[in-house]
């Protein structure tokens, strides 16, 4: 495939040789000016017919332009998206692991893996990590394998359109919840250099999270007919910090004031509960070439490389006590090693023992003071895709295409250790990597079919499709997933050579036991992969899309769609959609449609492995997670993965009352059935070991996790739209806009097997159930003033803080601009200008609050997730545009 793409850039760069007719340079590109009138803004999706626009369309849209998304003061495409769309939502994601690098997204309170996201109208590929963290911030994605949007360059986009609806049918698996598809800049000539400083000025904290951007765009003519157009961006965020030291960290201290200075990130919080810091490089290329026939060549690619990298949990040394009496016990991972083996000279010593003296090894050697892991994720995207397009002389217009992606995610871990390795740990890991392989054909073909008795031409719409997904895990280093020596440490006492086991009273038996002293394996704080995967999935398609006016004022569409996928068979769906103009200033619409995701190769053959030993005995057992596939998950009943399947009904109302104005008003209901979630764990007796020999890699004791569908849900909202500019003479141009969104979703039928009532009550209740954005654009001359104001209604998080409501907040963006010199522009803003928190955790018997540090044990003191909109407070920057 990547031959392929080659290919068609040489050959379009070869044809630019031999074109004669000269194309318009610039009016294509609109990427830094919205449009005149949103009701005028031409859609490309939701519809195959090419005269629609965003108040015309059947089903709810949104067009954010190019402009709206790069001049956000932020680096990443999903705090723009959360931040301007109402049922898009994030979370901060601190300290959740791999799912800090790669942040799974929700729209509409539905997972990432069931909204479509397209570049230019291809689909785009899905991130390389499937979601197992579990926490409340990755409640509403857990389990779920979606694109990972924070590779988009902002600069590069012309516009991005959001489809509030389902459209499986149109474009296949996946669109349940909605479509976004990015559109490109396509000028042959200009440059744009955009770059931004800012840091937080938060209350209560020193300021932090100094943020760089710099970005440029550059338009080129390829040949006389066609364009080639760059964009890149750099970006560095620095650590954001907002929470107390841990009292653990204060009592060690004080004890051991002359180790103090190195205590992790010492004089500040042991651990970092914040935004981790990043270093991202995010570029796109869009170039086309216009033929003599009027036929176009078209290639498009996207790369990025982003770095992260963010604190782990404070690991104590020592046991101490505060002066409140309260003992902090030490990390385990600094219990004494045993280093004196016993041997077959030894009576009563079997190899394998050790013996109990004072010959002991302990991590204090390492960190005196105690460590903080810190975990480091390198995320790359390639996406790339090559076509033809144009009509043929029966007026049949045709796209053919092909597109390649990889998304990979590399993870290493540094300032730690492998306990059971004792003094031959080393204190860095690589961990391993995650690769998401993706290769997709399209024929796209349309026809506007001219019938005498219907009020417009019929567009009829057909298409094929074959698509190939290839999972992969890659090991780490031995190291980082081994069992070391020190594991397992049965412990005897020897006498003139005479030894006999170590034995203590099992309290749950009251029996006398061996004591073994014991080390957890694998690199403290993430264990590296194990267990290679290499795991493919093929399916094709076929779509017929047929859209017409039936009369002036009643337009009808309906779309079939056929897949089939080589893992668990075919599916059928369907769409039909209608608008009626009920008058100049009324109009109706309604969409019914079915929707599905299809499992993906991650999900279907994740395999995980780690090691653990029973406290105080010399037992060594696994937990798994397993393929759907592989014989231990199929022993404790699992079952291929079934695709995902919905149904979506929603209608509305779009109003004009007076010129420019659009309010648009729909209601919508996704019943989403056979959802796919992680079961729970089941123990592995002797008798299982027998019933199935392949058990016993697990062992008695170790327990089995696997993949699979297991609760239904349904998702009911409003969405309210409107926007007006107004002229206001000799005083400016006023633009505003207001967007409400209501959206409740209920788990209608769950296998408790499978989900939990905490994570029920964060899916209903982790999104707010209700958001209010209002925008207000004043331009004067060479002054633009653009306010933001942000409505965050109340939120759960009954995961990690049962019982608490979070209050309901609103938040501030405001930014000032002016254009200095012709086509230079200098602005200052803010973004949450009022310093708006969440709420602190709430004390409480499972949490409580530490009245030295006011935090939780951990240094928690807002909710570890961020919320809505994060716990970072206000951000002011200064930032300077120029294009010529």
């Amino acid at each position: 495939m990547k031959t392929l793409l080659i290919v068609g850039i040489a050959f379009a760069l070869t044809m630019s040789m031999d074109v004669a007719t000269a194309a318009s340079s610039t009016a294509s590109d609109t990427g830094n000016a919205a449009p005149a009138s949103e009701l005028d803004e031409v859609i490309v999706t939701g519809t195959r017919r090419q005269d629609r626009t965003v108040a015309e369309s059947s089903a709810p849209i949104d067009v954010l332009t190019g402009t709206e998304l790069a001049n956000y003061p932020s680096a990443s495409m999903l705090d723009t998206l959360s931040n301007l769309v109402p049922s898009f939502i994030v979370g901060q994601n601190s300290i959740s692991d791999a799912s800090s690098f790669v942040r799974s997204p929700s729209l509409r309170g539905l997972p990432a893996d069931e909204m479509l996201v397209m570049l230019n109208g291809k689909r785009m590929n899905r991130s390389a990590l499937v979601q197992v963290y579990q926490g409340g911030e990755t409640e509403l994605a857990f389990g779920s394998q979606g694109p990972d949007l924070n590779s988009i360059p902002s600069i590069a986009v012309k516009s991005l359109e959001i489809l509030r609806d389902g459209a499986s049918a149109q474009y296949g698996s996946d669109a349940i919840a909605g479509v976004l598809n990015y559109q490109f800049r396509n000028a042959p000539s200009g440059f744009q250099i955009d770059g931004r400083y800012g840091k937080y000025f938060p209350k209560d904290y020193s300021s932090d999270g100094g943020d760089g951007y710099l970005a440029a765009n550059l338009g080129l003519p390829l040949g006389s007919q066609g364009f080639v157009n760059v964009s890149a961006e750099w970006s560095r965020n620095e650590q954001t910090v907002r929470n107390p030291t841990r009292p653990s960290a204060l009592a060690f201290a004080a004890t051991y004031p002359n180790l103090a200075p190195q205590l992790p990130h010492y004089p500040g919080p042991v651990q970092q509960w914040g935004t981790p810091p990043s270093d991202s490089v995010k570029t796109f290329l869009n170039s086309g070439l216009k033929l003599d026939n009027g036929d176009q060549i078209y290639f498009f690619a996207n790369y990025a490389n982003i770095q992260t990298n963010e604190s782990f949990n404070y690991r104590l040394p020592k046991t101490v006590t505060d002066s409140s009496g309260n003992t902090f016990t030490n990390h385990p991972a600094f219990n004494d090693i045993y280093l004196d083996p016993c041997t077959s000279a030894m009576t009563g010593c079997p190899v394998g023992g050790y013996i109990q003296d004072g010959h002991t090894f302990n991590f204090n050697s390492f960190y005196p003071a105690g460590f903080t892991p810190r975990f480091y994720g390198v995320t790359q995207q390639f996406f790339g895709a090559v076509g033809y397009k144009g009509t043929n002389r029966w007026g049949i217009n045709y796209d053919l295409s092909g597109t390649t992606a990889q998304n990979s995610l590399a993870v290493s871990l540094k300032t730690s250790i492998n306990p059971s390795l004792g003094p031959l740990s080393p204190t860095s890991f690589y961990d391993g990597k995650f690769v998401q392989k993706e290769n997709n054909f399209n024929l796209d073909l349309s026809y506007p079919w001219a019938v005498s008795w219907l009020a417009s031409p019929i567009s009829l719409a057909g298409g094929l499709e074959w698509r190939d997904e290839n999972y992969q895990q890659l090991l780490g280093d031995q190291a980082s997933y081994a069992s070391g020596p020190y594991a397992s440490q049965p412990l005897y006492t020897c006498v003139a050579g005479a030894c006999t086991p170590v034995l203590a009273l099992d309290p749950k038996t009251g029996k006398l036991v061996q004591v073994a002293a014991s080390q957890s394996t694998a690199s403290n704080g993430y264990g590296g992969i194990s267990a290679a995967v290499d795991a493919s999935q093929v399916s094709y398609a076929g779509y017929l899309d047929v859209e017409a006016d039936v009369i002036p004022n009643l337009t009808m569409g309906l779309a079939g769609r056929f897949e089939h996928y080589a893992s668990f068979g075919s599916t059928t769906l369907g769409k039909f959609q209608v608008r009626y103009k009920a008058t100049d200033w009324l109009a109706l619409r309604s969409t019914l449609s079915t929707g599905f995701h299809a499992p993906t190769p991650g999900q279907s053959n994740v395999e995980t492995l780690s090691t653990t030993f029973l406290p105080g005995t010399t037992t060594q057992v696994q937990i798994g997670t397993y393929p759907v596939t592989s014989v231990d998950a199929k022993y404790y009943g699992a079952k291929a993965l079934r695709p995902e399947e919905s149904t979506n009904l929603s209608g509305g109302i779009v109003l004009t009352p007076i010129q420019d104005m659009l309010v648009t008003l729909d209601w919508y209901s996704i019943a989403v059935r056979h959802r796919i979630g992680i079961s729970q764990q089941f123990n592995v007796t002797s008798a299982d070991i027998a019933n199935l020999p392949a058990l016993s890699y697990i062992g008695a004791g170790g327990t089995v996790q696997y993949f699979t569908n297991g609760f239904d849900t349904k998702t009911k909202g409003t969405d309210l739209v409107v926007s007006y500019p107004f002229q206001l003479g000799n005083f400016g141009h006023l633009e505003t806009a207001l967007a409400f969104n209501y959206n409740l979703t209920h788990v209608t039928k769950y296998d408790p097997k499978v989900i939990s009532l905490a994570r029920i009550d964060d899916i209903e209740h982790y999104a707010p159930n209700r958001r209010l954005n209002m925008n207000v654009n004043y331009v004067l001359g060479p002054f633009r003033a653009a306010l933001h104001e942000n409505y965050y209604g109340t939120w759960r998080d009954e995961n990690d803080y049962p019982g608490q409501l979070f209050s309901a907040k609103w938040t501030t963006d405001l930014d000032l601009s002016y254009e200095v010199f012709k086509n230079v522009t200098a602005a200052i803003g803010g973004r949450n200008i009022f310093n708006a928190f969440p709420d602190v955790i709430a004390n409480s018997a499972k949490s409580p609050i530490y009245p030295q540090t006011g935090g939780e044990s951990d240094g928690e003191r807002y909710p570890r997730t961020g919320g809505p909109f994060g716990f970072n407070g206000a951000f002011w920057y200064v930032r300077v545009s120029a294009s010529f």
